[in-house]
């Protein structure tokens, strides 16, 4: 299975979470909150709330979408899985994830209001925790600039070394949303590598 870098596969993310409307795209299809996905490289659970749809499934992540209760609101909760360089010490696995998001989110269309990557021992095998907070300049669908927040974990795969995945949950809309940290948690937390 052929994987992307780090770098194409976050911009796949932003995209991902900028393409969504109230309406979901006509080839969504709809998920039970909380539906499971087995895997060989990870295994994944939809967001458990209602209103959810998979927007893409491939040998590269999953996306899911749903809008909000405003026009302009969407929500995103994303797994990719991409190639990743060898490291050896936690500082240089959160420079190299460090690095590698704020090239991608350098685009004239996002200005980055925060941003935070912190080496996390939550698992077992090396993660990088990562929040950011960015003004979409040109969002489709929507007549001005919307705030984009993210929280995820990118973690190097334990057993496929070369290889990393990254959980993103992210929000849309033109004030943050405060419930973000607690459903972003909900939704990391459930997505996990199979047991051997």
């Amino acid at each position: 299975m052929k994987r992307k870098s780090l770098r194409v596969i976050n911009v796949l993310m932003l995209g991902l979470s900028t393409v969504v409307s109230a309406a979901p795209p006509p080839k969504a299809m709809p998920v039970s909150p909380g539906q499971n996905f087995k895997g060989g490289y990870i295994n994944v659970t939809a967001p458990n709330s209602d209103g959810w749809h998979l927007l893409q499934s491939s040998g590269l992540g999953m996306g899911f979408a749903k809008g909000g209760l405003d026009t302009d609101e969407s929500f995103g909760a994303q797994i990719h899985m991409f190639k990743l360089s060898p490291t050896n010490t936690p500082e240089e696995f959160e420079i190299l994830i460090k690095k590698s998001v704020e090239k991608d989110t350098e685009l004239p269309r996002f200005s980055v209001q925060q941003a935070s990557f912190t080496y996390s021992n939550e698992r077992a095998y090396p993660c990088v925790r990562y929040h950011s907070l960015v003004q979409d300049n040109a969002p489709q669908g929507s007549k001005g600039p919307l705030l984009l927040e993210a929280q995820g974990l990118y973690c190097r795969h334990p057993i496929q070394r070369e290889t990393g995945f990254a959980i993103i949950y992210s929000h849309r809309g033109e004030k943050q949303y405060a419930e973000l940290h607690v459903e972003a948690e909900n939704f990391i937390q459930n997505i996990q590598v199979p047991e051997k």
